[in-house]
């Protein structure tokens, strides 16, 4: 049995690491993507031709975002989206995010937009939990 000698253990670790680097400039991004598939209403703002609609939210980052959608985006193009939020704020108020931002990347099928500004905003519905909806009678009470 050979011992692999030094000169061939710094080749081995040079590879890997340029191998690394590689990997690592093929992604663009800078910020982590979160897969979510959420329902995202959007509107196009500014001049030109108006457009609005509602896409699927495909993934999101603090950065950014990628949208399905069935209408035709042009990249440069200035847009609102606003989504309903998963969570409750005190587990019963409905929270919506508001994002403004730039259409970065166009296709038939999707756009990605980089974000400029985001807002949480409360919505006036409030979520009553069960236990609490049901009086003693277990019928649903009046507020």
């Amino acid at each position: 049995m050979t011992r692999p000698t030094a000169l061939s253990s710094i080749r081995a670790r040079n590879h890997l690491a340029e191998a690394l680097r590689q990997m690592v400039s093929r992604e663009r991004r800078s910020r982590v993507r979160f897969p979510l598939e959420l329902r995202v209403r959007y509107r196009t703002l500014g001049r030109g031709q108006a457009c609005a609609g509602v896409g699927l939210l495909v993934n999101i980052s603090s950065g950014g975002m990628l949208v399905a959608h069935p209408h035709e985006i042009s990249e440069g193009t200035r847009i609102e989206l606003n989504m309903e939020w998963p969570s409750l704020l005190d587990g019963r108020i409905p929270l919506q995010l508001v994002m403004e931002g730039k259409v970065v990347r166009a296709r038939l099928s999707d756009f990605a937009v980089e974000l400029s500004r985001h807002q949480f905003r409360t919505t006036r519905r409030t979520v009553i939990p069960i236990h609490r909806a049901l009086d003693d009678n277990h019928t649903v009470a009046r507020a």
